[in-house]
Parts: structure tokens; sequence; C-alpha cells
């Protein structure tokens, strides 16, 4: 019969003093830390534990602290700590129960002879229950009129791409339309047919700019972000202020400073001048930066010692515990490229984007009134669809980038 074995990577550590680097591996009821060599440098029983904590470092690593029987206190820093914490808690013969302030209420009253009364079951469970239900209408009632208040933008134009031409010129105008019909977008494929440059041929360019452009930006970004993060070196602060105080700048602001650089570096009307723009956006770097700041330095050094390189560090143990933070990062650049018109830098037809070639159609009068109302929507889908796609690992960003290792 084969025994259940689980292994980790990691450092070992005994009364605060750094022992060895290797490997952990849990059997059923014991454990064995071994060096690099394959020499056993501590073993321990589950039962001969007296207390056991864990501290999670980000991602699966894990610090567990584990105090024996003779007092000893060792401490493993390993790269699959949570799997091997859940191990040895359930496999500790003498974990500890543990019981609620409730419970221990309970056996006082019994003790005192006293009744107790159980408590009436809901149907459904308050989240706040010191709150009054008045207090829970209210903040239900002032949340729903805030999502109204941003969703109407977007029903509205979903709307509009579904009237036909009569409806859209109704005053005083209608949010839903009465007689819904897909007429603007079949009008509007009609339209793109004429162009004297193949359509596909501005959507291919539109998803070459994105594609390239947002995967530069999210490499250089997380490079920069890694460094000025996790190690100290002249100027490294300086240049993290001048990223701070670009984002104080809008595109409108730098336009022509990026286009006086892009002539003279003789990338007008080329692609680079869209994509080297894109590589260099500060807000990427700021983000990333912030996040890789709460993953702990300890977790680095450890890779060290297990011999791994700085681009294996950085792509095999930083990279996948940013995750929230890359994808975050994807939704802002794709959001950003795939809605540049680029009319300023390229003046080739044969190289102009999709939202360039829809603003045309939205500019041909009253007549495309309709088809108009069917390219908002159509541009706006694509930023739309990828952020609901990753809204978890966006908001996970947002409430993790102040915290600090």
């Amino acid at each position: 019969m084969s025994e259940n074995l689980i292994k980790s990577k990691g450092t070992l550590y005994i009364m605060g003093k750094k022992v060895a680097a290797g490997e952990l591996n849990c059997r059923q009821n014991n454990a064995t830390f071994t060096d690099k060599k394959g020499n056993t440098v501590f073993e321990f029983e589950y039962a001969h534990i007296r207390a056991l904590k864990n501290v999670r470092n980000g991602g699966m690593t894990s610090t567990i602290t584990l105090k024996m029987a003779d007092e000893k206190e060792y401490v493993l820093m390993l790269n699959t700590g949570v799997k091997v914490h859940n191990h040895i808690h359930a496999n500790w013969p003498l974990k500890p129960t543990q019981k609620s302030r409730a419970d221990e209420l309970h056996r006082l009253a019994e003790l005192r002879g006293e009744k107790i009364e159980k408590p009436k079951k809901h149907l459904i469970k308050r989240r706040h229950p010191n709150r009054s239900i008045a207090g829970d209408i209210g903040i239900y009632l002032l949340l729903g009129i805030v999502a109204l208040a941003m969703a109407f933008p977007l029903i509205f134009a979903i709307g509009s791409a579904l009237k036909p031409l009569d409806e859209l010129f109704r005053f005083p105008p209608t949010i839903f339309p009465q007689h819904p019909t897909l007429d603007n977008f079949s009008d509007l494929i009609v339209t793109m047919g004429q162009s004297w440059v193949p359509f596909s041929r501005y959507l291919l360019n539109t998803v070459f700019i994105t594609f390239f452009g947002t995967f530069g930006h999210l490499i250089i970004a997380s490079m920069a972000a890694f460094v000025l993060a996790k190690y100290d070196f002249p100027g490294g602060r300086t240049f993290f202020n001048v990223v701070v105080t670009a984002l104080m700048f809008s595109g409108y602001v730098t336009g022509i400073p990026n286009y006086v650089i892009m002539s003279s570096l003789g990338m007008i009307d080329t692609y680079w001048a869209l994509l080297l723009p894109a590589f260099a956006a500060p807000i990427g770097l700021f983000m990333m930066k912030q996040f890789m700041e709460s993953l702990p330095t300890a977790l680095i050094e450890a890779a060290h010692i297990d011999g791994a390189g700085e681009f294996r560090i950085f792509w095999s143990i930083v990279m996948p515990n940013v995750k929230p933070a890359w994808l975050t990062v994807i939704i802002f650049s794709v959001q950003s490229l795939w809605n540049s018109s680029a009319a300023t830098v390229i003046y080739s037809e044969a190289k102009k984007t999709l939202v360039y070639a829809f603003q045309q159609i939205q500019a041909g009068g009253i007549a495309r009134t309709g088809q108009a109302a069917a390219v908002t929507v159509v541009v706006m889908s694509v930023p739309i669809l990828i952020f609901i796609l990753s809204q978890s690992q966006i908001l996970e960003t947002m409430a993790s980038s102040g915290i600090k290792d």
C-alpha cells in the first residue's frame, strides 16, 4: 500500500537561526527535512507537535512554525506551504479543539442550571446583525440608485443601436426601443464592405497594435517594476518619482512631444509610432511596482538559496503571484490601444485603425445616425468584455496595492 507523500522545497530555521535549504517530505504520521545532498537535517512526529502556526506569504508559499514537546521552535519557509500545513493539521493528533464564545457561555449556563433558549433560525442571514432593517434598506436603495446611474449610459447606447431611424430622432428620446431591429448593424456591415481598403485590414491593424502594444507594455513594465520594488540601486527612487510625475500628464499634453520624438526617429506613418509610446506608458510600471512590494522578500531570498537565477525568479515566482496586477495592466492597455484612432501619426489608409474607420462612418451625416449608434456599441464591447472576464482580479489589485511586506 503506497503512502501518501507530500513534498515541498524550502528553508529550515531552528530557534531563529538558518540551518539549511532543501526539501520537506510529509508522510502520514511524520515528516523529514533533507538538505540538497539528501542528508536528513530534521525529522519529527506529528504527535510531538505542541503548537502549529501558518503565515501565508502569497500564492501557495507559507511560513510554518512548529513548537515541539522539547520547547524548541522550528520554522519552515516552504514554496507549497499551504498544502503542507493542511496535511500536517489534518493528521495532527493533539490539535486543539476550537470552541466559540457561544459554546463557552452555554457551558457556564448549564453549570448554573439555567435554561438555554435556542436562537431562531432566519431564512436570510444578515451580514451586519447589529444594524437595523431600515439601515439595510437604505444602503441597498442607495447602492441600487448608484448602480442604475452607472449602467444607464451602457443601456442607452445598446437601446439606441437597436432603434429604427425614426425612433432615433424622436423627442424626447426613449431609453428602450419600441420596435427593436438589427438594421443598424446590417447597414454598418454593408457600409464597411464598400470601403476601398478592405475592412478586415482596419481590424487586423487594430488587433496587431493592441496585442503587441499590450504585450510589450506588460513585459517592460513588469521587469522594471521587479527591479524597482525588490532591489536598491542608485537613482532608483528618483526614477520612480519621475514615473509618478508622468502619471499627471494626459495624452493630450504629451501628444506634441510624442510626435516630435517619433518624427525625429523617422517612425511617423509606421506602427512604431503607436507601439513605442504604449511600451513606455507609466501606469503599468506604477501598478506593478506597488503590487510587487507586497510580495515577501524572504520568498525571493529563498529562491536565490535554491539556486534560481533572476529571470527564473521573475518568471516562475514573481509573475504568478502578481497575476491580478498584470491582468489589470492588460485591461488598461487594451482599452487605450483599442480606442486609439492614431490619426495624428499614421497617414496611410492601409495602416489606419478600426476606430478611425468607424469615425469616418459616424461622420457620414444624418443618414448614418443608426450606424453611428451601432459603431458605439461595437467599439466599447471589447474593453467591457475583457473587464467582465477579469473583474475579480482587478478588484484584488485595487485592494492589495497599498499592502507592504
